[in-house]
């Protein structure tokens, strides 16, 4: 009775950690306090609607491919480079209204 077991006891509800090696333990503290740090408050952050083809017009999206091919090009580069170029008008005016 006094004697030790010497083989090593299975786990079945270890659910195959036995075969694949050790499990680490996932640390959920360290990642909530890292990402509430870099997250910009909700009252800062300004609302954008998402935009895809299902909720645009198709009298739009027809406008917008005349124009595109006017242009020769696709539907899909025609609005990434306007995008583009609001963008980048949009923070200009931004720049300089920080500069002022």
């Amino acid at each position: 009775m006094d004697k030790m077991n010497k083989y090593k006891q299975n786990n079945h509800k270890a659910g195959g950690a036995n075969r694949r090696g050790r499990r680490t333990k996932v640390n959920f503290r360290a990642r909530t306090g890292q990402s509430a740090r870099t997250v910009t408050p909700l009252a800062k952050t300004p609302t954008v609607q998402i935009l895809t083809i299902s909720n645009v017009p198709s009298d739009i999206l027809e406008a917008i491919d005349e124009l595109a091919a006017r242009q020769d090009r696709s539907r899909s580069s025609f609005v990434r480079r306007e995008l583009q170029r609001t963008v980048a008008e949009y923070e200009a005016k931004e720049a300089l209204s920080k500069s002022r």
